[in-house]
């Protein structure tokens, strides 16, 4: 597996979980191009973008919310489990002689926890579908495949949505 398409399964699976993040209305945890030096993704931001997208009701909004705060712990340490295994390919790729075992042992492990992520996703999704009208899950479907390719959330912006009172 060449780096180009790690770095693609890598900001898929990012992607994914930015959705399952911002409401799963979201499929994706970044709701926008790679971020620039000093650029943060908003979860807040995110999810009210979704909820405009999916014309979501408020009660629909703070169901979803709660999906997502009892499982606030699984996600946040699911994000930092992929930064780590990401930042290790990394290290591995970029190092001044390149170790093809570490480099797959870091890819390896970086797969694990995409894994590990799309299955927090699932069942993420399995707990907001059924707020969501066939309507809006057909759009969800739409903005999925708009969104593949983005990736990339910042912990911070998340855990600040998650205290927010919109």
């Amino acid at each position: 597996m060449s780096i180009q398409q790690i770095r693609k399964s890598v900001l898929i699976a990012a992607g994914l979980l930015a959705l399952g993040v911002a409401g799963l209305l979201a499929g994706r945890l970044s709701a926008g191009a790679m971020p620039g030096e000093g650029h943060r993704i908003s979860a807040a931001r995110m999810f009210r973008r979704m909820s405009e997208e999916l014309d979501l009701s408020d009660d629909q909004k703070t169901r979803i919310k709660g999906v997502l705060k009892s499982h606030s712990t699984e996600i946040e340490t699911h994000m930092k489990a992929l930064s780590d295994a990401r930042r290790a390919l990394h290290q591995a790729a970029l190092s001044g002689a390149p170790d093809e075992s570490v480099i797959r042992t870091a890819a390896q492990s970086l797969g694990w926890v995409q894994g590990d992520g799309a299955l927090l996703f699932a069942k993420i999704r399995a707990e907001v579908d059924p707020i969501l009208t066939d309507d809006q899950r057909g759009k969800l479907r739409q903005l999925r495949e708009r969104a593949k390719g983005r990736a990339d959330s910042a912990i911070k912006s998340f855990e600040a949505f998650l205290e927010s009172k919109s």
